[in-house]
C-alpha cells in the first residue's frame, strides 16, 4: 500500500467480525431485534441496520447477509462478543444458534472489482458501500499466498484507509467507546435505508418511532475536517461560542489533517467548531443531502 490514504485492493479487514444466525427462526429472531426489515434479505442484498437497546440507543451497527437459513452479520471485532451476548438474552424459544465466526476472514475489494482469489468460491459477498464489497471467506489454508496488497500494509494504516473512506461516505459506526451514545437518526441512519418505520415491532422501536413521528431530530451526523494535531477521541466535544454542541463520533488521520465524523446540533450545522484545546474543526460537505 504506497499511500495508505488509497487503498490498493483486495485489503484485510482484521477490524471486522462476523456473527452467524444459523437455523430456522434466524430471520424471524432477528426482524424483532435490528432496525431493518430482514424480509429484504430474501432477493440477496446487503441490509445495514442498527441493533439497539431497550431506550433507542445504538448499540451496534450490522451489515446482513443471508445465505439459507443462516444470516451473517458483519460488525467491527470489538463488538462482536457484546452484540451475540445482547441477542442472546432475547432468543427464549427461537430455534437458532448465535455465534462469532471465527472461521473466516473479511477482505475488502473495489466495487465492481476482478478476481477474489482464494476462498472466494465458499465465501460471501457484502456490499458495503458504493465502490466497495467484503468478501468473508474461510480463512487461508497453508500454501495459499497471501494476497499481494494484504502483505505489504501496516494494520494500522489499513484501517485508517478504512475509515477515511467511511468518513468522507457519511457512513457511521459505532465502536466500544460510542456503543449506546446515539438513536439510529442522531446516525443519520434513516437517511441510509437502515430503519424500516412499517416493519413492526423490534427492540427499541417505541423511541426511534417516536422520535421520527414526532419530529424530535435534534441532531444529525456532518464531517469534519482539523488541519492537525492528534486524533481526537470519541465522544470528545465540539463548541460554538463556549457552549458544546457536538460530540465526535470517529475519525481517522489525512495526508492533509483529520477527517471527522460529529453528532451535532442542527443549529449548529455547516459552520466552524472548536475542540477543547482550541483547533478548529471546518465543516465539509457530506456525500448525500442531511435534512434541516
Amino acid at each position: 500500500m504506497s499511500d495508505p490514504d488509497r487503498p490498493e485492493w483486495p485489503i484485510p479487514l482484521p477490524f471486522l467480525g462476523v456473527l452467524r444466525v444459523e437455523g430456522p427462526d434466524a430471520v424471524a429472531f432477528l426482524q424483532g431485534q435490528v432496525t431493518n426489515d430482514m424480509r429484504l434479505l430474501a432477493d440477496g442484498r446487503t441490509l445495514l441496520a442498527a441493533c439497539s437497546t431497550p431506550q433507542g440507543r445504538t448499540a451496534s451497527l450490522l451489515r446482513l447477509r443471508q445465505r439459507g437459513d443462516t444470516v451473517h452479520a458483519l460488525l467491527p471485532a470489538e463488538l462482536a462478543e457484546p452484540t451475540v451476548v445482547r441477542l442472546r438474552r432475547f432468543v427464549l424459544r427461537a430455534k437458532l444458534r448465535l455465534s462469532i465466526a471465527d472461521d473466516v476472514e473479511a477482505v475488502g475489494f473495489a466495487a465492481p472489482g476482478g478476481s477474489a482469489g482464494p476462498g472466494a468460491e465458499a465465501g460471501l459477498w457484502f456490499d458495503y458501500a458504493p465502490g466497495r464489497r467484503v468478501l468473508v471467506r474461510p480463512r487461508q489454508l497453508a500454501g495459499h499466498p497471501p494476497d499481494h496488497a494484504a502483505s505489504e500494509a501496516a494494520p494500522g494504516d489499513i484501517a485508517r484507509s478504512w475509515s477515511l473512506l467511511d468518513i468522507a461516505a457519511g457512513l457511521p459506526q459505532v465502536f466500544a467507546a460510542t456503543a449506546e451514545a446515539f438513536v439510529p437518526q442522531m446516525l443519520n441512519l434513516d437517511l441510509l435505508d437502515a430503519i424500516s418505520f412499517t416493519k413492526g415491532c423490534y427492540t427499541g422501536q417505541e423511541i426511534i418511532a417516536r422520535t421520527q413521528n414526532l419530529g424530535r431530530i435534534k441532531r444529525r451526523t456532518f464531517r469534519y475536517r482539523l488541519a492537525d494535531g492528534s486524533r481526537p477521541s470519541p465522544l470528545s466535544g465540539l463548541h460554538r461560542s463556549g457552549i458544546k454542541v457536538a460530540e465526535v463520533l470517529m475519525s481517522a488521520q489525512h495526508e492533509a489533517g483529520i477527517e471527522l465524523l460529529a453528532v451535532t446540533n442542527l443549529d449548529a450545522r455547516d459552520v466552524p467548531l472548536t475542540l477543547d484545546d482550541g483547533r478548529v474543526a471546518e465543516p465539509v460537505a457530506m456525500a448525500y443531502t442531511v435534512p434541516t
